[in-house]
């Protein structure tokens, strides 16, 4: 390393070399005498009386002084980044450490635990520092103070630091840490919890825990439209925006910056699914939907940004309109009467539901703490959407912040906040518990985000919240309703003919009195897809066929009868395969 300056010998040696031979002279039997285990400052006879029974060699460290390590070097002892310009440095092994870490001694008194003395050790187990609150991600051994009466551990890094903070944005005396654990309410996220440490003002009577003393002051979270900001009252009584729970207005909490009867708990405002982790304070606002997705050229005529053609509004009726072929190219749905907009060119079926033509180009979404930008460059890709796992195609909304990359379908990105399922006296809520899985009312498969009932115990997925609620079958004249059956009367599924379980929700024609299946009506293959050429899928191309011969064909991929109207075609060395619609999301 030709940026470090080396200093003389240090009389400490490498730790994970001391490490590695005393495990090692501990397997051969071998004794050591006078070698603690992190801290051996050993000299003269001492050394000499280790080589005598070690054939092994400890590798002495550098004191250095290297303006250009930051915090992103790892300290390989503790295991954590950050260990700023002064450290020591192990020239054999080409590691570093924390000067805290090498210079430790075995045993301390530490203000963060008066109780009992803190002895050093080291573990191959995930770390927990009371004082920073995060876990050691390696499988090496890791090094740290800990209290085997109390099962409380510290960092050496975090055993050093001073027992007080000083933070005047979130109060304007001193904080001095308060070492027992008493079930005390925390005045800035509300929650009684004796976890993690705790910090107390004594002369105002201000409790606050240690995590909470950083909070922002101004957010923007995925369940608002607007900017909150941090408050240690509320002049009234609201409930949660997040968990739907009375949020008590003599602890702090966020409420909205734009006078809407809105307000979250500090908690719930600040957990990952729902806030970006940016401080807005003195920020600049920004508009999420700022961007108009097409422009107006004439009386009804527009052009989309998605489309090089201008295209004219026409209002249809549903007679007319219904065309299981002449679909939408933003959410692949059917015209059910309404207004569309119809490319102005005579060749062109480019056509848009009124709806769609007026998705926003940067949309806010309720289950992502990022904003999605609305994507139509390429429709013939198939792709992935990341809440009703289905795999479509035409329109989407990505985000690509974060630790990864989202899509999901136009239909999804629709759904908001309160969301009203027509067949469901109640409006429903997203899911406010991490990682718990809850049952589906309607297709009974359990999943981690549900948009719940406060009212009652019914949970709807993403994937059957975005089933259609009308839809038209090609025996029948009239709509087909999504509803829960009711009538008893009403036995057998029209397609199947099989018995029907009067706990299911099902399609009905309230008209002639017949019902059908979910699965019987739509199949497989969403009802958003239609046939189509050349779509492309993990780097292999499909095409999207009608399964309309007397004879079904057989699945490449289940070896059964697919029943399903389409199915995917592909071609490789061994000619044409055909598959099931679900062979996308196996």
């Amino acid at each position: 390393m030709s940026s470090v300056q080396h200093s003389p010998l240090s009389p400490l040696f490498c730790p994970r070399n001391r490490l590695q031979c005393l495990l090692q002279c501990y397997f051969e039997e071998f004794t050591i005498i006078n070698i603690s285990c992190y801290h051996p400052n050993v000299e003269g006879n001492s050394i000499l009386r280790y080589y005598r029974y070690s054939v092994h060699h400890l590798y002495p460290l550098y004191w250095c002084n290297n303006k250009e390590s930051g915090d992103e070097s790892l300290c390989q002892a503790c295991t954590f980044k950050g260990i700023g310009t002064t450290y020591y440095f192990c020239d054999e092994c080409e590691v570093s450490f924390h000067k805290e870490c090498v210079e430790s001694p075995p045993l301390i008194k530490s203000l963060y635990h008066p109780k009992h003395p803190l002895q050093l050790v080291h573990d191959q187990s995930g770390i927990y520092c009371s004082h920073c609150e995060s876990r050691s991600r390696y499988e090496d051994v890791k090094l740290y103070y800990y209290c085997f009466t109390c099962k409380f551990s510290l960092h050496p890094v975090c055993a050093t630091r001073p027992s007080f903070l000083n933070y005047p944005k979130r109060h304007e005396h001193d904080l001095n840490i308060f070492s027992r654990k008493a079930d005390l309410t925390c005045d800035v996220c509300g929650v009684v919890d004796s976890k993690p440490l705790i910090y107390v003002c004594l002369q105002c009577d201000f409790v606050v825990h240690k995590n909470c003393i950083y909070l922002p002051f101004v957010i923007r979270i995925s369940r608002h439209d607007h900017r909150l900001s941090f408050t240690y009252s509320l002049p009234r009584i609201l409930s949660c925006g997040v968990c739907r729970q009375k949020v008590d207005g003599n602890y702090g909490s966020y409420s909205c910056t734009k006078d809407c009867s809105y307000a979250v708990h500090s908690k719930c405002a600040t957990r990952e699914d729902v806030w970006d982790g940016k401080e807005l304070e003195e920020e600049p606002e920004e508009d999420y939907e700022n961007l108009n997705s097409f422009e107006v050229i004439g009386d009804g005529i527009i052009q989309h940004f998605s489309h090089s053609h201008h295209m004219k509004f026409e209002r249809k009726t549903t007679d007319i309109m219904y065309d299981d072929e002449k679909r939408c190219q933003a959410c692949l749905l059917p015209f059910y009467g309404g207004g569309v907009y119809e490319c102005m060119k005579s060749n062109c079926d480019f056509v848009l539901h009124e709806a769609c033509a007026n998705l926003p180009r940067t949309k806010q979404h309720i289950a992502h703490p990022n904003p999605f930008i609305l994507q139509v460059s390429d429709t013939k890709n198939i792709f992935f959407c990341g809440y009703c796992q289905r795999c479509l195609y035409g329109f989407r909304y990505v985000c690509s912040k974060g630790d990864e990359s989202i899509s999901i379908d136009v239909r999804c990105a629709a759904i908001s906040e309160p969301f009203v399922q027509q067949c469901h006296p109640h409006p429903l809520f997203l899911s406010n518990e991490l990682g718990k899985y809850r049952p589906c009312s309607i297709c009974k498969n359990e999943k981690v985000q549900t948009l719940n009932c406060i009212e009652c115990s019914f949970f709807l997925c993403f994937y059957c919240a975005t089933l259609p609620y009308k839809v038209r079958y090609e025996h029948d004249e009239h709509f087909l309703t999504l509803s829960y059956k009711e009538n008893e009367s009403l036995n057998w599924c029209e397609i199947c003919e099989e018995i029907m379980d009067s706990t299911i929700w099902l399609y009905t024609c309230h008209e002639c009195g017949t019902v059908f299946h979910i699965q019987c009506l739509l199949g497989q293959c969403p009802p958003y897809v239609k046939p189509a050429q050349n779509l492309s899928f993990s780097g292999t191309k499909y095409n999207i066929v009608p399964n309309n011969r007397l004879t079904r064909p057989i699945c490449n991929d289940c070896d059964g009868r697919c029943q399903d109207k389409l199915m995917l075609e592909c071609y490789d060395a061994d000619g044409r395969n055909l598959f099931c619609y679900r062979h996308w999301e196996k």
